[in-house]
């Protein structure tokens, strides 16, 4: 009951994320992506240090829980904001080669906050249990005093940042900005939203299962304890960060069927091998950490494919809100639950829950690698511009 109750509160702040995602991306598409890709680190950094200095349910009483469940809103407003606008600047900024190794490449950084998430609770537990055995709550206030500070350096360092190319070009050229975007994506890009919403169905049950209920689930199914859980966890997402640029590389190569297919088809065969033969391993087996290394650099291959892909299916002028609509909705409704899903799951039907949840997404994967060819890309190589379809159509018409 306490770990559902922990997840419930984590599940808050991806619920309100499409609201605040949505808004944001609307202004961002109008007046610029660099001023709110500021203003959401700027909220992610007050909100997280915040947290970190919460006073506890014995000192306050019950505005306790009612001030960490407002802070946590707004980190879920920040990363609501965040995560497309982070796609879509770095997106815009690469060059038409290197569209999907760009993507790929920030992808991995943001895995790196997923790899300093699980160091900052293995820290902190090392400090409790050897320097501060007498102050257990510092075990949770570390990570987030450490993230709020760092998210200061973020800021500072964006304020540095430059407008990007393709937005600074559209601006120039006076194209018409819609008065109603989310409008507009809905009905003049339907192909783009509906592919937007399986990969990004796909990336949740990945990220999910893989990257963030994975410590949970060697703990609490597999008896694991909590170091060597969270030193698991660390390998799994260091795997998946080397194996990052490596897809992008791949993708900018030889085009985004290729790349997702494979990505899926050996995602399903290692994820298979994995979670048949890891719950029959003794707690703490070596053998499992090796395991775990392929498994995870397989399942990399879509997340290191949506931020570069989901943008380029987008014109600029929507850009960011062709991003955030399905992706941040996708994120709310199953995202929020799955870690609790996943729990439920493996009560009922086994320690072997997460390989179904896997292979689901590797099934998701391959069918979209079996449509991308058919949709209209705005960035990369092959990328042809609204407007120059629109000059090729009438010179063509006059001949």
């Amino acid at each position: 009951m306490r770990l559902v109750q922990t997840l419930a509160i984590y599940s808050t702040g991806l619920l309100v994320r499409p609201v605040a995602g949505i808004l944001i991306a609307r202004v961002a598409d109008r007046v610029g992506r660099k001023r709110l890709f500021i203003f959401t680190v700027a909220v992610m950094s007050v909100s997280t240090l915040l947290i970190g200095v919460l006073p506890t349910y014995d000192q306050v009483g019950w505005p306790a829980p009612v001030l960490l469940l407002l802070l946590r809103l707004a980190q879920g407003c920040a990363v609501g904001g965040e995560v497309p606008a982070a796609a879509v600047f770095v997106s815009e900024h690469a060059p038409p080669g290197g569209v999907a190794r760009a993507g790929a490449f920030q992808q991995m950084t943001a895995y790196s906050g997923f790899l300093l998430g699980a160091g900052a609770g293995f820290l902190s537990g090392l400090v409790v249990t050897h320097l501060a055995p007498g102050t257990p709550s510092l075990g949770w206030r570390l990570p987030f005093l450490l993230g709020g500070l760092l998210g200061f350096v973020s800021l500072y360092l964006r304020r540095r940042l430059d407008e990007t190319p393709e937005f600074v070009r559209e601006r120039a050229q006076g194209t018409p900005r819609p008065a109603a975007p989310i409008r507009a994506v809905l009905r003049n890009h339907r192909p783009a939203v509906l592919f937007a919403v399986l990969v990004a169905i796909a990336l949740t049950l990945v990220n999910v299962t893989y990257f963030n209920y994975w410590p949970t689930y060697l703990q609490s199914a597999l008896g694991y304890s909590a170091t060597a859980a969270l030193a698991a966890s660390l390998l799994t997402i260091a795997g998946a960060m080397a194996a990052m640029p490596l897809w992008g590389r791949f993708a900018d190569r030889y085009g985004w069927r290729r790349m997702l297919l494979w990505a899926g088809l050996s995602a399903a065969a290692t994820t298979v091998l994995l979670l048949v033969v890891l719950p029959g391993l003794p707690a703490g087996s070596a053998l499992a950490v090796w395991l775990q290394l392929p498994a995870a650099m397989t399942a990399a291959g879509l997340p290191a494919a949506v931020p570069s892909l989901v943008s380029a299916i987008f014109p600029t002028e929507v850009r960011q809100t062709g991003y955030s609509v399905p992706y941040n909705i996708v994120i709310a409704l199953l995202g929020g639950f799955l870690n609790l899903i996943l729990v439920w799951l493996v009560a009922t039907v086994g320690s072997g829950a997460p390989m179904y949840v896997v292979l689901a997404a590797c099934a998701l994967t391959v069918a979209a690698a079996l449509v991308v060819g058919g949709l209209r890309t705005y960035l990369g190589r092959g990328a042809r511009p609204e407007r120059k379809l629109e000059e090729d159509n009438l010179e063509m018409g006059q001949l």
